[in-house]
């Protein structure tokens, strides 16, 4: 099931404010850390080796793969 966007943003948008680019390894750790619902961990887990250098990037991906609804 889709996880809506509002829940895995906060994740997103905080990966590419400290990065400056979006990759599972620096934002799954802060999920885990926030106890965040597992369907936002399976999500962000769907990032995999990737790295996108935008949050509309990633946030395109994620809806293309049916991980993320808006």
């Amino acid at each position: 099931m889709p996880v809506k966007w509002s829940k895995i943003a906060p994740y997103i948008e905080g990966g590419y404010a400290s990065e400056g680019r979006v990759e599972r390894s620096a934002i799954v750790d802060k999920a885990y850390d926030d106890a965040a619902d597992d369907d936002v961990v399976d999500a962000i887990d769907a990032i995999g080796s990737r790295i996108f250098f935008s949050v509309d990037e990633a946030k395109q991906f994620l809806v293309s793969q049916g991980v993320v609804e808006e």
